[in-house]
Order: structure tokens, then C-alpha cells, then sequence
């Protein structure tokens, strides 16, 4: 289908209302329930099947369309897919509305949630992810507290028994 979706069609599928949506497109068109869900999803919801725009200008044209519809999930998924980005990131610059932010920095690929070991000869507060005041621990203490407190209860219910 070619033309546009009918106003009225189109804000029950962006007012959540997706199965009346495609009811209602197949009564007034005669569709099947797959190409009537297929053609509401590639132009309502932007998932045309195409590469999302990765040019500063296309991006940023692109989500500024989508905010205009009022689609801040489509806005949202359009700088996630051309920037690589975290959802959480990606909803904080879209709701920034600073155009600026939107721009696809160098594509760097995902950064790892670990930082990388400090080079030889590093002092520790130079090391990445180092946290003035907090204490790196390795969990060990944790452990034996819970063996002896296991073996305090069970000695406990065996000389009461």
C-alpha cells in the first residue's frame, strides 16, 4: 500500500490501540492481517526494512520528523540504531531536544562494561574506573562469613535437638 494511512487509523496506532489499528485498515481495505500489520509497522513506525540515516543531517531530519508525529519511541530507535548507543542514553538526548546531540559521534563500537587494565608502571589512582574513597573487594570475606554463620546454625540445631 502506497498511500497514506487514514488519520484516523494512524492515531489509534500511535495511541497504543495497534490491534484496532490493523482491524480497522483491513475492513476499509481488504488486507490480510500480515500485510495490514507489515504496512502499519514500515510506515507508522519507521521500520521500513532501510539502514537508518547515519549522516548528521539525514539523522537529525529523520528524528526531528518523527518527534514532529509525536513518535519519540521511533525518534529513540532511530539514534539507538545509528549510534550504537544504550536505550537509557538514547532516550536522555532525545528528550534533551538539543539537535547537537543527536549527531553521530565517530561510531565508536560498544564499549566494554570493564575498563581497560592500566598500562605498566601505572600508580592505582591513575587506573581507569578508579573511585577515590571506595574499596576494590574480591568478595573472600563475604564467603567465609557465610560458612561460619552456616556452621554456627547448624551446631545451634544439633545441640538443641
Amino acid at each position: 500500500m502506497s498511500a497514506p494511512i487514514p488519520a484516523h487509523i494512524a492515531s489509534l496506532w500511535r495511541n497504543n490501540d495497534k490491534i484496532a489499528a490493523i482491524k480497522r485498515l483491513r475492513e476499509e481495505t481488504g488486507m490480510g492481517l500480515a500485510e495490514a500489520k507489515h504496512v502499519l509497522e514500515s510506515q507508522l513506525d519507521g521500520g521500513d526494512g532501510h539502514e537508518p540515516p547515519r549522516e548528521g543531517a539525514a539523522l537529525r531530519t529523520a528524528i526531528e520528523t518523527a518527534l514532529a508525529r509525536g513518535d519519540k519511541i521511533v525518534a529513540i530507535k532511530l539514534l539507538r540504531d545509528a549510534t550504537g548507543i544504550g536505550l537509557k542514553d538514547a532516550k536522555d538526548r532525545i528528550e534533551s531536544g538539543d539537535p547537537q546531540q543527536w549527531l553521530v559521534e565517530a561510531h565508536l563500537p560498544h564499549t566494554p562494561s570493564h575498563p581497560a587494565p592500566a598500562p605498566a608502571g601505572t600508580a592505582a589512582w591513575m587506573a581507569p574506573g578508579h573511585e577515590p574513597g571506595r574499596v576494590q573487594s574480591s568478595g573472600a570475606w563475604t564467603a567465609v562469613f557465610v560458612v561460619v554463620l552456616a556452621l554456627v546454625l547448624a551446631g545451634w540445631y544439633f545441640w538443641r535437638a
